[in-house]
């Protein structure tokens, strides 16, 4: 896990190392390269160590030729890549991935994992800008006629070329919390695609691979489902550093515990949350309860604003950041959580259950159900939203809504745990949300994912094994931050808007 930086642009030099430093050294505290050229390019890293911690896989890998990658994120099954491809043992997935590049063997849908890279060769042409399967990892780039830059970061892009703030994304985040489909706040500053290289085109597309499953084919059992949850759970175990989980009293948390064997469990809230109250009466073995007063929080929201130079989604990315710090001071680099559930297996109970029972999907009635506030139907968001989902080949409600939440929601909660958890040092990883767990649900009909109007019925049927049906079938109840204790309030906003005006100050 780590922050990277590579750029052609001619206005790139020595002199804003500084600047890269100063953007990117939060999400590698390991290590920094420095700003380096190479073949045309700059290039920088900054290294936070999981798999070989030692400093000879440091970034970024320049090879004899010349040709040099920059790499953020984990390849798991970088051992058994090694002995297939090279009949070699590897201790590192740098290494692994730079060999597959160099060797013209990389396959991008081999690759169990999360990543985002970029690998120029030996001419000094961009080969390489891809990032994983379901965008996990951030790639974002910046694109001018004959240049471009590639940044971890959206605003090292922005410290460097000055962009200008966009209004469409302003009103995304508006209804979204996040600007889905501009990809950044700014103009000109955009993301590859999850599943995508920026050269060679879609390596992954979950259209296609939710239109090609199912569901004529024998229903996946619970023996499937629980087999395909250890190898996301082992896999995601993968370090050469401290692991622990990040845990609350929903659903997936609690299956991932039960699953693996975790040393170390954090939940966080504050008093009177139902959450934290209830673990704490569970006395659960290695669990720390952190309890968040308010001036922490607004202390905490100040410097990641700061940081991050763009408003965050939700309040919950403060909470992320303080319990990634006390599982930091604990000497813990990675933390574990249940991101991807809900998306790929129905868990968003108002929404799937209203696209189970229709015949065909609406997007006035799908913006009622998932937007946060009207969305006009001459606007241009409503106009690009008719767009999309018109360009969709599934046909079925259900797995329309299914296909938008995997490709475009559930990377805004990536967003999420990947920045939160990084400016406190510490490496997110996702047991749920892989190719594993993919592979079985995208065979599952909405009939098989629901029960009555609740989803992720599979998951509830394998944790109820655990902790029995009545906890594993208990409709969760939301407890939202209450800023209004938070921040001065002279309007007397709600919640909710007074989480957008703190936030839209930053822009």
């Amino acid at each position: 896990m780590c922050g990277f930086f590579a750029s052609n642009s001619s206005s790139i030099d020595d002199s804003l190392n500084s600047t890269v430093e100063k953007h990117l050294r939060f999400r590698g505290p390991d290590g920094s390269s420095g700003l380096i050229s190479s073949n045309g390019w700059f290039s920088y890293h900054s290294r936070l160590s999981i798999i070989d911690l030692t400093e000879g896989t440091n970034q970024p890998v320049i090879n004899s030729d010349g040709s040099q990658l920059v790499f953020n994120g984990e390849i798991l099954n970088y051992k058994e890549l090694g002995l297939k491809y090279f009949n070699k043992h590897y201790k590192s997935d740098t290494f692994l991935l730079n060999d597959l590049i160099v060797s013209s063997k990389l396959n991008l849908a081999e690759l169990d994992g999360f990543f985002a890279f970029v690998f120029i060769d030996e001419k000094g042409e961009l080969k390489y800008a891809c990032r994983d399967k379901f965008g996990v990892k951030p790639l974002y780039y910046y694109k001018t006629k004959n240049e471009i830059s590639f940044s971890s970061e959206p605003n090292l892009l922005i410290g460097l070329f000055s962009n200008s703030v966009n209004e469409n994304a302003i009103e995304e985040y508006k209804v979204f919390r996040a600007p889905i489909f501009q990809g950044s706040f700014y103009h000109d500053i955009h993301q590859v695609d999850p599943g995508c290289c920026f050269v060679n085109g879609e390596y992954f597309s979950v259209e296609k691979e939710l239109i090609a499953s199912k569901k004529n084919k024998l229903l996946p059992t619970n023996s499937d489902l629980q087999n395909a949850l250890h190898l996301g759970v082992e896999s995601r175990c993968v370090s050469d550093a401290p692991i622990g989980l990040l845990l609350s009293k929903g659903v997936d948390s609690n299956l991932i515990r039960h699953t693996g064997s975790f040393d170390r469990l954090y939940t966080i809230g504050f008093d009177g949350d139902e959450d934290i109250e209830y673990l704490e009466n569970q006395k659960i073995r290695d669990l720390k309860v952190r309890r968040v007063e308010a001036n922490e929080f607004k202390e905490a929201f100040d410097y990641l604003l700061n940081l991050r130079k763009e408003p965050m989604s939700v309040p919950n990315e403060v909470l992320l950041y303080l319990i990634a710090k006390e599982a930091k001071n604990d000497g813990i680099k990675v933390l574990l959580s249940g991101e991807g559930a809900d998306e790929f297996f129905g868990g968003y109970d108002r929404i799937f259950s209203w696209a189970l029972k229709v015949d065909t999907f609406d997007l006035g009635e799908f913006l009622e159900l998932y937007a946060y506030r009207k969305v006009a139907r001459d606007s241009f968001l409503f106009n690009f939203l008719s767009d999309l989902f018109d360009n969709c080949s599934i046909k079925d409600p259900f797995e329309i809504v299914r296909w938008f939440f995997i490709r475009y929601h559930m990377p805004v909660l990536f967003r999420r745990l990947d920045f939160a958890l990084m400016a406190a040092g510490v490496e997110g990883r996702e047991p749920i949300a892989n190719h594993h767990l993919f592979t079985v649900c995208k065979d599952m009909a909405g009939s098989d994912l629901m029960i009555n109007t609740l989803g992720k019925r599979p998951l509830r049927e394998l944790l109820s094994g655990y902790m029995g049906r009545d906890f594993s079938f208990e409709k969760k109840v939301g407890f939202p931050v209450d800023l209004t204790k938070i921040f001065d309030n002279p309007r007397e906003l709600s919640s909710y808007e007074l989480w957008f005006s703190k936030n839209l100050e930053v822009l």
